[in-house]
């Protein structure tokens, strides 16, 4: 089903094909307009200006790109330019097609503090990727997702959806990486079953750092009914890590688990190490965290 190349945008200034134009212009509308071109994403978190984690997502870009697409040497000089050009907050959406190269900025969905301080509603979406490495623009996949969100839970309307696979395991949300808690340990779904997430990779040195192990380990919804995991949370680009307060219908004190918050300060730590390290008047004595 054809799908746009920008579906939602922030500003009004984007980067095409390595220019700053006015996506107003009459040449940006076929931007707007549903194509069947085969387009491959990345959503960069901007902090204080700074893409963050920046190479880990070019590394991902050009592994989804293979031979598909190019990627351009230019394209962090390309990033920090539509970012110089734009105020507020917002974040980074690179989309790349055989022919179209496009970065344009998106709302930002960071949590509030009451939000990070209680968690988060989930319901669950059965669906499962049919290569989950790869970072693809699906319409199916999105009107799935729409769908779901707009039918609500128990207890309101849903912060994220959890995908169920054809045998009810939970591999991870829609648009972040899921992890759960069994005493010291941390589970997550085996690297071939979801999208590697960029925090992901970043959180699992946190895990590490708050003493924790981290096993490959798949969790199902009935194994959180039946009272098996302690805790859960989920992690993004956008979104940190936020602990998960109900899948559905069942509550989970997550927020106010110890090695939940334990792994969410490493975490912050390290996000802070990186942007002071990254600062146009950076002091290098002060990045030592």
């Amino acid at each position: 089903m054809p799908y746009p190349i920008i579906d939602e945008i922030l500003g009004q200034t984007i980067s095409w094909q390595g220019r700053l134009v006015n996506a107003r212009d009459d040449a940006c509308r076929p931007l707007f307009e549903p194509t069947d071109a085969s387009m491959i994403y990345e959503v960069v978190r901007l902090e204080d200006g700074i893409p963050l984690f920046w190479e880990d997502h070019l590394a991902r870009l050009k592994r989804s790109a293979g031979e598909r697409c190019t990627v351009p040497d230019t394209l962090y000089d390309e990033c920090r330019a539509l970012v110089r050009a734009a105020a507020g907050p917002a974040n980074l959406r690179l989309i790349l097609t055989a022919d179209q190269r496009v970065i344009h900025l998106i709302p930002s969905y960071y949590p509030d503090e009451a939000t990070r301080l209680n968690g988060i509603l989930t319901g669950l979406l059965e669906w499962e990727r049919e290569d989950p490495n790869i970072k693809v623009i699906r319409s199916d996949y999105k009107t799935a997702v729409a769908r779901r969100f707009a039918e609500g839970g128990p207890y309101g309307g849903y912060f994220e959806l959890l995908l169920a696979d054809r045998q009810g395991f939970l591999t991870e949300g829609s648009r972040s990486n899921l992890f759960f808690i069994q005493g010291d340990r941390v589970l997550s779904a085996p690297d071939s079953r979801i999208l590697i997430g960029i925090t992901r990779q970043y959180v699992t040195a946190a895990i590490k750092a708050a003493g924790a192990v981290l096993e490959e380990k798949m969790i199902t919804f009935e194994d959180i009914r039946a009272g098996r995991v302690d805790a859960a949370f989920i992690t993004g680009s956008p979104i940190d890590v936020l602990a998960v307060s109900a899948v559905e219908q069942i509550r989970l004190d997550s927020a106010d688990h110890p090695l939940l918050q334990a792994i969410d300060e490493a975490y912050q730590r390290i996000v802070a190490e990186y942007i002071c390290q990254r600062r146009d008047d950076k002091d290098p004595a002060s990045c030592d965290l």
